[in-house]
């Protein structure tokens, strides 16, 4: 059996019937799906959760719903700058080091690189990034690999992700799903192309197989009926 053909029989057995899994989502904001995905590496889930709600508080939750990526860095601005929205969600540091810039460093500079490329809505992300040839050739790609602590470009998928792109966040959750299953260690870049082909075969989003393995590695309910939402309203389940 190939590798996708083991990981395929996996999916089958462990997460049964794909149209009861959770519907991964994301948000109506670039704003928040900045927040979301440069803070989810390296963190709880719960915490992320929690960052992005203290962000829509001091925004007033309703005017943070529609944020563009001029309208986070315009706030934060205002605010005081990165150490300020550090202060205001969460002061975590993009790797383990004291001298390590904050996350909150590296999202008001992703929100900038966004902003003078016009990709301000999640309209223009799915327009501009919706297909591999556009992300590849683009300058805000390059620019948001080169920020601090997001070389790997797992960040630059989940937001995407998070904006309606269909990926896979190869995270430590996934590619120890896909190593344990093949019997050998597999990095991020090869989890993430034999789960897509997976999704590809099962005719499945590579979001939605990609959220169902992370919520069965991660020890929670793979099926919607089996557990209350546990996200904020209006916001889908993300990680």
């Amino acid at each position: 059996m190939t590798d996708i053909d083991l990981l395929e029989t996996a999916v089958s057995d462990d997460l049964g019937d794909h149209t009861r899994w959770f519907e991964p989502g994301g948000y109506s904001s670039v704003a928040l799906c900045l927040i979301d995905s440069i803070y989810s590496t390296g963190n709880h889930y719960t915490g992320v959760i929690d960052a992005v709600r203290k962000y829509r508080e001091r925004r007033g939750i309703n005017a943070s719903a529609d944020d563009t990526a001029s309208d986070l860095a315009s706030a934060v601005k205002n605010w005081g700058g990165a150490d300020a929205l550090a202060n205001t969600t969460k002061r975590w540091r993009c790797w383990p080091s004291t001298k390590a810039p904050y996350k909150a460093d590296a999202v008001l500079r992703a929100a900038e690189i966004l902003a003078a490329h016009r990709i301000e809505t999640i309209d223009d992300v799915r327009e501009r990034l919706g297909t591999p040839e556009q992300q590849d050739e683009s300058p805000a790609k390059k620019e948001w690999l080169r920020l601090p602590g997001q070389r790997s470009g797992l960040t630059w998928t989940y937001f995407l992700m998070l904006a309606g792109v269909p990926g896979v966040k190869a995270d430590r959750m996934v590619v120890r799903h896909v190593s344990r299953v093949l019997r050998r260690d597999v990095d991020p870049r090869e989890a993430a192309r034999i789960v897509s082909e997976v999704a590809t075969r099962r005719n499945v989003s590579r979001t939605k197989l990609d959220h169902a393995i992370w919520r069965f590695e991660s020890g929670r309910a793979v099926y919607i009926e089996a557990e209350r939402p546990d996200h904020l309203p209006g916001q889908a389940h993300t990680r």
